[in-house]
C-alpha cells in the first residue's frame, strides 16, 4: 500500500490486506482499447522475469528509466502534470486503468486485478492491492497529482504481480515473496522496517522508475 505518511491518519488497518496471499477464482480482464498483447515486446519482459529468480537487489527501476518504449511514453502522456489537470476525473481514472494495463502485460500477470476506485479511504493513503478480492483499491482524493497517481499504479500493481509469484511454491522468489507476506511489517508497529522489507522496497523501487520516467528525472 502507499500511503502519505505526512499527512495520513493512525489508522493503518487497510494495510492488512496485504499480508497474505490467496488463491484468486475471479480472472478480470483490464478494461481498456489497448491490445496489451502489443506491449510484450518492450519495457520489462524477458529481463525483469529473469531478475526475480536472482539477486533481489536488482535496480528495477532502471528497466522504466533505459526503455525507448513509445507505447509507454504514449501510456504516459496524459499524466503529464499539464495534461492531468485538462483530464476529467473520469479520464483519470482511465489512464490509471491504461497503465495498469501496461504493467500487467509486461510483467506477465495473467490474472490483473480488478481496478476500484472509493472516495471512502483515510486521508493520505493513496491506494493498495487486496489480495482476497484481487482488487486494486484507489483513493479518488488523491488524484491531483498525477506522478503519485502513477507511481501508486506501478506500485500495487507490482505487488499483485508478487502475490501471484507466491501463489507458486517451486519458485524461489515465490517463496520469498510468500514469507514477505506471512511477516509483514506493519507500518504502524515498525514504520523503519515496514519501509526496509523486501516486498514493500522492491515495490517502491520498481514504481520509482515511472514516476523518474515521467518528470523527466532520466
Amino acid at each position: 500500500m502507499r500511503v502519505n505518511y505526512e499527512n495520513a491518519s493512525k489508522d493503518y488497518s487497510y494495510e492488512e490486506d496485504c499480508l497474505e496471499s490467496k488463491d484468486i477464482t475471479n480472472p478480470l480482464v483490464v478494461d481498456t482499447d489497448t491490445d496489451l498483447n502489443e506491449y510484450n515486446s518492450s519495457f520489462i519482459n524477458n529481463d525483469i522475469r529473469n531478475s526475480l529468480d536472482g539477486s533481489e537487489s536488482e535496480d528495477l527501476n532502471k528497466y522504466a528509466k533505459d526503455t525507448d518504449s513509445d507505447q509507454l511514453d504514449s501510456v504516459l502522456d496524459n499524466f503529464k502534470e499539464d495534461n492531468w489537470s485538462d483530464l476529467s476525473q473520469e479520464e483519470q481514472k482511465q489512464s490509471m486503468t491504461d497503465l495498469a494495463g501496461y504493467v500487467a502485460a509486461d510483467t506477465g500477470n495473467i490474472n490483473p486485478p480488478e481496478i476500484v476506485f472509493r472516495d471512502d479511504m483515510n486521508d493520505g493513503e493513496y491506494g493498495g492491492y487486496n489480495p482476497e478480492t484481487n482488487k486494486l483499491e484507489v483513493n479518488v482524493n488523491m488524484l491531483n497529482d498525477s506522478a503519485e497517481a502513477a507511481d501508486t499504479i506501478a506500485h500495487e500493481m507490482w505487488h499483485a504481480h508478487q502475490q501471484q509469484c507466491a501463489l507458486d511454491p517451486t519458485s524461489e522468489k515465490g517463496r520469498e515473496y510468500q514469507e514477505g507476506f506471512d511477516n509483514y511489517i506493519s507500518p504502524e508497529y515498525d514504520f523503519e522496517g515496514y519501509e526496509n522489507q523486501m516486498v514493500e522496497a522492491e515495490a517502491r523501487e520498481y514504481a520509482q522508475g515511472f514516476k523518474d520516467r515521467l518528470t523527466g528525472a532520466v
